[in-house]
């Protein structure tokens, strides 16, 4: 999926316009082949509002896990390296995404950062006002976290945990 040329404040504006109409389907386009790589693909994170129409809301293929919100909350994992966007972060065959870009519907970014080097996992909370992620590094156990929908950390426990909270129970690790 390819969009037109436009300049930045021009392509805020139709994000936000696209955005506040809701989101009825999100995905990744542009697909980074990664040899080796079995995990969740990376690439660009693609929406179509309820409207039909269509949007690209990154440009370096460095997006996995795209997620949207029944709120039109649209989220997914950044694999750049840190302070250079355009660049991609892998080690050892691993995409390296530690930060979850949460893009509200008025076009509004917030960044959380992880615990842990890659957030292997993450969802919208039941509640409807948290995020969870789960995260690790190349080795060793994870952690499960939970955070509001503006960024600040408001639960942890180990992803091993006997008696975890309710909103950690669907990442843990059995």
């Amino acid at each position: 999926m390819r969009t037109a040329s436009l300049t930045l404040p021009a392509l805020v504006v139709l994000a936000t316009s696209l955005l506040a109409e809701g989101v009825s389907q999100i995905t990744l386009v542009d697909i980074r082949p990664l040899p080796g790589w079995k995990g969740d693909p990376v690439g660009n994170v693609a929406i179509t509002t309820d409207e039909g129409k269509q949007l690209q809301l990154t440009k370096t293929a460095s997006a996995q896990q795209p997620k949207a919100s029944s709120s039109g909350l649209v989220g997914w994992v950044d694999c750049s390296k840190e302070g250079n966007p355009r660049s991609f972060h892998m080690v050892e065959g691993v995409p390296i995404g530690s930060c979850l870009i949460l893009r509200n519907p008025n076009g509004t970014l917030i960044t959380i950062t992880a615990e842990k080097p890659i957030i292997e996992q993450w969802g919208f909370d039941r509640d409807g006002v948290h995020i969870v992620l789960k995260s690790r590094a190349l080795h060793g156990p994870a952690v499960i976290e939970r955070f509001t929908l503006h960024g600040v950390r408001e639960g942890f426990c180990n992803a091993y945990e006997p008696s975890p909270p309710d909103w950690a129970k669907p990442y843990l690790d059995h």
